[in-house]
């Protein structure tokens, strides 16, 4: 017969103050007996589980959670610099008051003027301001002379004068005697500052024995001073000194040093456009040197202007034509006769307009009173075409009188008896 076992009773535990794990109170007041149960999720249970994401099919792109991380920045505080000092007091002091504008003041306040710390005071215009540009510019900075002239030159003593100056005998603080030639410059003469520049520009950048050289330059009160070398005299003033003209030989001397001075000056792209006897210096030691270039020019410019001397103008020049650097050629054809006349050819004619028919229509310049060689006047007539493409040039002048003179057609002097005539009519 079967064994049936009846089920052991057990006594019901008595409540405790706190509930189950299983069970929460909930809000409203209960009776000991009445309890809710909750069923709370395996997940929690296990906290020491790994999370693993869920399986995703292959092909899936985890998108990024671009909005949460935005808000996270948004939530962030932002970093800000500590804001600079402010200044003590105000950077307007000197700020004029406030004025009421509809009451008007007694006075209204000037503003409180400002000092300079350093005094300025206005130099006076220096006199001709213009001018002295101009020849700061023409004139190397080693030929301008800072010193005062009245100072620098002693024992002057003036031998000759003009309508703008006067020429001045001096010698300088080395002991060097020079020639002085001392302008009068006014500011309205433009013609003449133009004269005064074109002469003081050659004689400061070139350089030659037979050119005259330019010691110093400067512009004292209203005159200026230009300073060169000490000449005995001029071709003029030793024929204007002496009763009869200078035999040929001295005369070939004279020429073959205007002609080396002229090849120089032409090489450099100058004409000279005034050669007579005036403007040849002859020294004591014999030399010849060419002066005033106030009317030179460049011989690369289209000359056509009437300058110069009327009596020694080649027949282009009187005609206003264009002309070259040969006119100078011309000139000294005239003033190799003058040398041995003691007068140039139209010596007897006054009239510029008379002058100027006679160069154009009249006949060919030749000696009046002397008989010069045949190779002489070869190289005269040469020098005196009417034609001035047909007429040579200096160079070739040259070239022509040292070949008759090493042939023995033509004697020429040594510079020692030049300086022999020279110290005879004027003794040093």
């Amino acid at each position: 017969m079967p064994t049936t076992t009846r089920p052991s009773f057990q006594l019901p535990t008595p409540p405790s103050q706190s509930p189950p794990p299983n069970k929460v109170p909930t809000g409203r007041r209960l009776s000991s007996a009445t309890t809710v149960t909750t069923t709370l999720p395996i997940t929690t249970l296990k906290k020491s589980a790994p999370a693993t994401p869920p399986w995703r099919p292959p092909g899936y792109w985890k998108m990024p959670d671009i909005i949460q991380e935005t808000w996270k920045q948004k939530q962030q505080p932002p970093s800000r610099r500590p804001d600079p000092p402010k200044p003590s007091t105000s950077h307007h002091t000197n700020k004029p008051r406030w004025v009421n504008v509809g009451k008007a003041p007694d006075h209204f306040p000037l503003p409180t003027p400002r000092r300079s710390t350093a005094t300025t005071t206005t130099a006076p215009p220096k006199p001709h301001a213009v001018f002295d540009a101009k020849l700061r510019k023409v004139l190397p900075r080693a030929k301008l002379l800072a010193a005062n002239p009245k100072v620098y030159y002693t024992g002057t003593e003036q031998v000759g004068s003009g309508a703008n100056g006067a020429v001045i005998r001096a010698v300088s603080r080395q002991k060097t005697p020079v020639a002085i030639k001392r302008c009068f410059i006014e500011d309205h003469d433009t013609h003449h500052h133009s004269y005064v520049l074109r002469e003081l520009r050659i004689m400061g950048r070139l350089s030659h024995v037979n050119l005259i050289h330019l010691e110093a330059a400067c512009l004292y009160e209203d005159h200026l001073w230009m300073a060169m070398e000490l000449m005995a005299c001029s071709v003029f003033g030793l024929l204007f000194n002496t009763t009869v003209g200078l035999d040929e030989p001295t005369t070939v001397l004279v020429v073959r040093n205007c002609l080396e001075g002229l090849v120089y000056l032409h090489s450099k792209n100058y004409m000279h456009r005034d050669v007579k006897s005036e403007n040849i210096l002859l020294g004591h030691n014999g030399q010849v040197k060419l002066a005033d270039f106030g009317l030179a020019t460049p011989v690369s410019h289209q000359n056509s202007a009437r300058l110069g001397t009327a009596k020694w103008m080649a027949p282009e020049v009187v005609t206003e034509s264009f002309y070259t650097e040969n006119v100078d050629v011309w000139s000294l054809g005239i003033t190799l006769i003058e040398m041995m006349d003691r007068v140039p050819p139209l010596y007897y004619l006054e009239n510029t307009v008379d002058i100027y028919q006679e160069i154009l229509y009249g006949k060919q310049p030749s000696f009046h009173f002397t008989t010069p060689s045949t190779a002489l006047q070869n190289l005269l007539d040469w020098m005196l075409n009417p034609d001035g493409h047909h007429r040579p040039m200096a160079k070739d002048v040259l070239q022509n009188l040292d070949q008759f003179i090493s042939k023995g057609h033509l004697k020429c002097a040594l510079p020692s008896d030049l300086a022999k005539l020279v110290q005879e009519v004027f003794p040093v």
